[in-house]
C-alpha cells in the first residue's frame, strides 16, 4: 500500500485542506497499527470536533485561535493491544494508569492547531514586546481509568511549532470567513522544532448530592507536565450542576479542548454547568520562551499563572455540545492584561 501526503503550498485554503487530509492520513496509519479488536467490545465511540477563537469574546490577540479533532474509545476494563496502537501499549503496559485495579478506562486521540499573534497585526517588523507570531500542530495521547471517586488521567503530545504547523496559514482562512485583518508579521515566527510533553492529571469528586434529579457536585484538579512544549504544576476545583453527571466527571477539564464529552451516550437530554478555576507554576513553555535549541523571538515568561472558566455542556440524542468562556492570566511579564476567548466543542457518538 502506498500512502501519498499532499503538498503544502502557499494558497491558504489550499493549504488548510491539505494538511487536515494529511491528518487524516495520520489517524489512519496509528489506527491501523492496532488489531481488529477496535471493534472487540460494545463500547461508545465518539467524534469531537473543537474550535477555540478569541473573536467569541471580541478580541484578536495572544491566544488568538485553536481546531481540533478528537477519536474516543470507552469504557473498557483493560488497556491492550486491541484498544492501543501496540506502540503506546508498549510504552504504557506497565504504568500505574494501566496496572491500577477495579477502573474503567478509556483513550483519546486528539490533532489540534492553535494560533498565536501579537496585539498588533499590522506591523511587518518583529515586535519585541509582545509574544511571538507561533503555531502548533500536534498530536495528544490521552489514557484515561477512573472508579466512581478518582480519575487519572495520562497524555502524551507529539507535533511541531514553526512554519511546518501552517499557523499563518489557517489563520488567514479563518479571518477571511469573519473578515478580520490579516496579520502581517508571520516572518517573525518562531522557528520549526519537534515538540513533545508527557502529562499526567488527577480529579477527586470532592462533594456529590444525592439528588435523583438535578445533581451538585465539585471536583479537585491537579496536574503536572514535563517536556519542551510546557512544564508546568497546576490544581484548582470545579463546581457543576445539572443532570446525570456521575457519566462525565472522569474526562472533566477547565481546559476546552481537553473536554472529550461522554454525555453523548445518555439516552436523555442530560445538561450541566460548571464554573471552574486553577493556579499553577509554568517553568517553561516553548510559545513564549521561543525555540529551545536556536535562537528565535521570545518574550520573558511570567511563572505564576491562573484560569477561570465557565460554561454549558447539553446532549441532543447522540450528539453533546460545549461552550465556555476561558479567562488566562498574562502568559508574559510585559502585561498583567488577561487573555480571554471562547470555545464550541461539538461530540457526535457512532
Amino acid at each position: 500500500m502506498k500512502i501519498k501526503f499532499l503538498p503544502l503550498r502557499n494558497n491558504g485554503l489550499t493549504s488548510i485542506t491539505a494538511l487536515y487530509q494529511n491528518l487524516n492520513i495520520v489517524l489512519i496509519l496509528i489506527l491501523l497499527t492496532a488489531t481488529d479488536a477496535w471493534a472487540e467490545d460494545k463500547v461508545s465511540e465518539f467524534f469531537t470536533f473543537t474550535l477555540e477563537n478569541d473573536i467569541f469574546v471580541g478580541d484578536d490577540d495572544g491566544y488568538t485561535n485553536g481546531m481540533g479533532i478528537t477519536f474516543t474509545k470507552s469504557p473498557f476494563k483493560e488497556f491492550n493491544n486491541n484498544n492501543l496502537p501496540h506502540w503506546l501499549h508498549w510504552l504504557v503496559k506497565d504504568l500505574y494508569i494501566s496496572t491500577m485495579e477495579h477502573k474503567q478506562r478509556g483513550i483519546a486521540h486528539m490533532f489540534f492547531q492553535r494560533v498565536q499573534t501579537p496585539e498588533n497585526l499590522n506591523e511587518t517588523a518583529l515586535i519585541k514586546n509582545d509574544v511571538p507570531y507561533a503555531g502548533l500542530l500536534a498530536w495528544q495521547g490521552t489514557l484515561f481509568a477512573w472508579d466512581n471517586r478518582i480519575s487519572d488521567q495520562l497524555s502524551l503530545y507529539l507535533g511541531t511549532v514553526g512554519p511546518n504547523a501552517l499557523a499563518e496559514e489557517a489563520q488567514n482562512v479563518i479571518h477571511k470567513l469573519t473578515k478580520s485583518d490579516e496579520a502581517k508579521g508571520w516572518d517573525n515566527q518562531i522557528k520549526n522544532e519537534f515538540i513533545f510533553k508527557v502529562e499526567v492529571q488527577r480529579i477527586w469528586k470532592l462533594y456529590h448530592s444525592n439528588d435523583n434529579g438535578y445533581q451538585f457536585e465539585i471536583l479537585g484538579l491537579a496536574g503536572a507536565g514535563i517536556g519542551n512544549l510546557e512544564s508546568a504544576t497546576k490544581a484548582g476545583f470545579a463546581i457543576r450542576w445539572g443532570s446525570h453527571l456521575e457519566s462525565s466527571f472522569h474526562s472533566f477539564a477547565l481546559q476546552a479542548d481537553r473536554q472529550v464529552n461522554p454525555l453523548a451516550i445518555s439516552v436523555n437530554n442530560d445538561f450541566y454547568l460548571f464554573l471552574g478555576g486553577r493556579v499553577g507554576v509554568v517553568f517553561n513553555n516553548i510559545l513564549i520562551n521561543g525555540n529551545t535549541f536556536e535562537d528565535s523571538h521570545s518574550v520573558p515568561l511570567e511563572h505564576y499563572q491562573n484560569q477561570i472558566a465557565a460554561g454549558v455542556v447539553w446532549n441532543l440524542g447522540p450528539t453533546a455540545y460545549v461552550f465556555q468562556i476561558t479567562s488566562l492570566s498574562s502568559r508574559t511579564k510585559l502585561t498583567n492584561e488577561r487573555e480571554n476567548y471562547g470555545a464550541l466543542s461539538i461530540t457526535f457518538r457512532y
